[in-house]
């Protein structure tokens, strides 16, 4: 993208797409949210668009879209308990299974949210079963937060420093996140082996 092009957009604008990028990333995984924080960290790096104000609109958008998949979740959970009696469904998510998840979640929650936020399709879910299992709406946000300032802390300052080569970083991006989704799916298969071994020996 050309220099004098980008000088000429106004800052407004780059905040709001930007807090919109990073809101849309967290409900609809898909989206290259990450992509558009390392552009904008060049962006800064080029002196048109200040740091403090990045900031604001990465954690703001980020801390919104997590509040709307939490209460998501919340509302879920609502839905199913107060109006919903399909025996199918009370298979699906068992109370034995949403009580398991609940006290798994009173002790590793906190760290559940931080890691979640470094991988797109974890903290998608992650949230919402936070939600689901009513964890405090303080304590998931302050996880949260913490999590997004690393993260994206990341990815601005890669931006920043590699300048017009920014896009290399991607490449890394695009490795770690098949990584993760790899060691996510084996993670996934083990559990659901053990499980199904169980039900059967029962």
């Amino acid at each position: 993208m050309n220099a004098d092009f980008i000088s000429q957009i106004p800052h407004e604008w780059y905040w709001l797409f930007l807090f919109v990028s990073v809101f849309i990333e967290n409900i609809f995984p898909p989206y290259p949210g990450d992509t558009v924080v390392v552009f904008a960290g060049y962006i800064a790096g080029m002196g048109h668009l200040k740091f403090s104000h990045l900031l604001i609109s990465i954690i703001s958008g980020n801390l919104l879209s997590a509040t709307v998949m939490y209460y998501f979740g919340l509302e879920i959970m609502e839905f199913m308990s107060n109006r919903l009696k399909n025996e199918k469904l009370i298979k699906i998510f068992s109370r034995k299974g949403l009580e398991s998840t609940h006290k798994w979640f009173e002790r590793y929650g906190f760290w559940a949210v931080v890691f979640s936020r470094f991988s797109a399709g974890i903290r998608f879910f992650v949230a919402i079963i936070a939600g689901m299992v009513r964890m405090h709406i303080s304590i998931f946000l302050f996880a949260f937060l913490i999590a997004t300032i690393l993260w994206n802390s990341i990815l601005v300052y890669g931006g920043y420093v590699l300048g017009k080569n920014w896009n290399q970083l991607l490449k890394y991006i695009q490795l770690y996140s098949g990584l993760v989704a790899v060691i996510i799916i084996t993670v996934l298969a083990i559990f659901s082996i053990q499980y199904y071994f169980k039900s059967k020996n029962k």
